[in-house]
């Protein structure tokens, strides 16, 4: 497919349509096709590209230099951190699913000190306290899901933080940004079919509630404006952690932008002050993502948040 707009690209990557826009005039990234009227128009290849600076960013790469490899080389410098990751033995997994039950119960093998498998639906897992049972520390749960409701990726979350130390999900059918949505809820989403060792590798590595954070010390991912207007959002939660990450990214980013000023008006202290404002771009990346990691957990869209806040403020 050859005429994807950046809407769908920045669906499919996770990444905000202004950074693509960032990427691609500071740095050419990627090179949109453009339509007569100046539209861009993304390939496959584009977002394979993109998803591999991606992903090389959280390991600790910067942007300028990600940007003077072509997309083979990025692949293979992603394998290498892929093939580095130390693999660990878990001391107990618990494998629910029926098909998922076929096909490991031969191979136990590898995948844990001890295994207790559930050969059942998801649904009845959950539901089912003989099986809802305390599990011992360092356990992992492998479970399949046909589809995930709010109501399971919910539930599993609660596991994920609660009881198991890694939660796997293998799904059939779903949108490719679930994967997004259940990582920053630190749970691991593998596309059906997916091959024993894939599930191996997926248990195996850590994983973290929130993202690993891609700094992106050129320029806030969010402006003041609209910063603002989250900070004012009343959640139909009761959390107000949204509310309260972005009136601290409001002064961070003022601080950053005084650093700025700091360093044009005093030469004698450049150096101080640059590191200061490294230090603050990392921490305002840092906030950036647990705000869209808490609205993801609290059902909040932060897309949507603004266009309302936009249209209100147009109608009035």
């Amino acid at each position: 497919m050859d005429r994807l707009t950046i809407g769908a690209v920045s669906r499919l990557t996770s990444i905000p349509t202004h950074t693509l826009r960032k990427w691609e005039s500071r740095h050419e990234i990627v090179q949109p096709l453009r339509s007569e009227s100046g539209r861009r128009f993304y390939t496959e290849d584009h977002v394979a590209r993109l998803s591999e600076v991606k992903a090389l960013m959280a390991e600790g790469h910067a942007l300028s230099e990600l940007a003077k490899l072509d997309t083979p080389e990025l692949s293979s410098l992603r394998e290498r951190h892929q093939k580095n990751a130390k693999p660990c033995l878990l001391s107990h997994i618990d494998i629910v699913g029926v098909q998922l039950a076929g096909k490991i119960k031969q191979k136990r093998g590898g995948f844990g000190k001890q295994v207790q498998i559930f050969p059942m639906a998801v649904s009845d897992w959950l539901n089912d306290p003989v099986t809802n049972t305390e599990s011992p520390e360092g356990s992992a749960l492998l479970i399949e899901c046909d589809t995930l409701p709010t109501k399971v990726i919910d539930a599993l979350a609660g596991l994920r933080q609660n009881r198991y130390d890694r939660v796997v999900v293998v799904y059939t059918f779903a949108p490719r940004s679930i994967e997004n949505e259940l990582g920053n809820r630190g749970i691991k989403a593998l596309k059906a079919p997916a091959t024993i060792e894939q599930m191996k590798s997926a248990l195996s590595n850590d994983q973290s509630v929130l993202p690993l954070v891609s700094f992106n010390l050129e320029a806030p991912e969010f402006s003041t404006e609209q910063l603002t207007k989250i900070a004012n959002y009343l959640p139909s939660l009761h959390c107000e952690c949204p509310n309260h990450i972005a009136q601290l990214l409001i002064e961070v980013n003022a601080f950053e932008e005084y650093c700025q000023l700091c360093i044009k008006k005093d030469p004698g202290q450049k150096a101080i002050h640059t590191e200061l404002s490294k230090m603050t771009a990392q921490s305002r990346a840092i906030f950036e993502t647990a705000l869209k990691a808490v609205a993801i957990a609290d059902g909040i869209d932060l897309n949507e948040v603004l266009a309302e806040e936009e249209l209100s403020s147009s109608a009035g």
